[in-house]
């Protein structure tokens, strides 16, 4: 019992850390948000977020993954129980989803990708990487749709530029309205798809 007040209590004090870094970074911008700043509105002192984290970039880069990992984790659910015409939607409204609620995150950490050449890379390459793993998904579903002489890797990417468009537009245009009639496009245009006869 002793063992696990510790593992509790080191994991309540990293979650602490990471939500007040992210808080910061997102108001203050990376550059203003200070470790000793960090540390304050997370109740810890400066020894402790840099026993956890090394540094502020280590910091960054842990804020960012955490960022995406309720995403990352969705990509992994199981929805093979639903029909796959059932699964593609599905999977759309997850992701649109999981896009709206951290959209000012998701901002700020492109933002910060295109203004910091420090941290262009891991932004990009984690960005792109979760692009990849959600058209593999797509990609195996719509397979399970389209007649046999459709190229469903190549309407699953005609998919996902319809999603990435949609948004990289909800970063600049905050309308509930606006961002309805996209979703609503991506899900049509997922119901164009060729059907496989059965």
């Amino acid at each position: 019992m002793s063992e696990t007040k510790p593992t509790k209590g080191k994991a309540a004090t990293q979650e602490r850390i990471l939500a007040a870094a992210t808080q910061l970074f997102i108001d203050r911008g990376y550059e203003r948000s200070t470790t000793a700043e960090i540390a304050r509105v997370a109740g810890v002192s400066r020894a402790t977020v840099f026993w956890h984290f090394g540094d502020k970039r280590g910091l960054f880069r842990e804020a960012f993954s955490r960022l995406l990992a309720p995403f990352r984790e969705s990509l992994d659910e199981d929805v093979e129980r639903v029909d796959s015409h059932k699964r593609l939607q599905e999977q759309l409204a997850r992701s649109e989803q999981f896009a709206r609620q951290h959209r000012i995150e998701i901002a700020a950490f492109v933002r910060w990708a295109l203004e910091s050449p420090e941290f262009r890379e891991v932004v990009v390459s984690t960005l792109l990487d979760l692009n990849q793993r959600f058209a593999n998904a797509l990609t195996e579903t719509v397979s399970e749709l389209v007649p046999e002489d459709r190229d469903p890797k190549l309407l699953a990417q005609g998919l996902m530029l319809a999603f990435d468009a949609n948004l990289l537009l909800s970063i600049f245009d905050e309308s509930s309205r606006s961002a309805d009639e996209r979703s609503a496009a991506v899900q049509s245009l997922a119901s164009l798809l060729p059907q496989r006869t059965p």
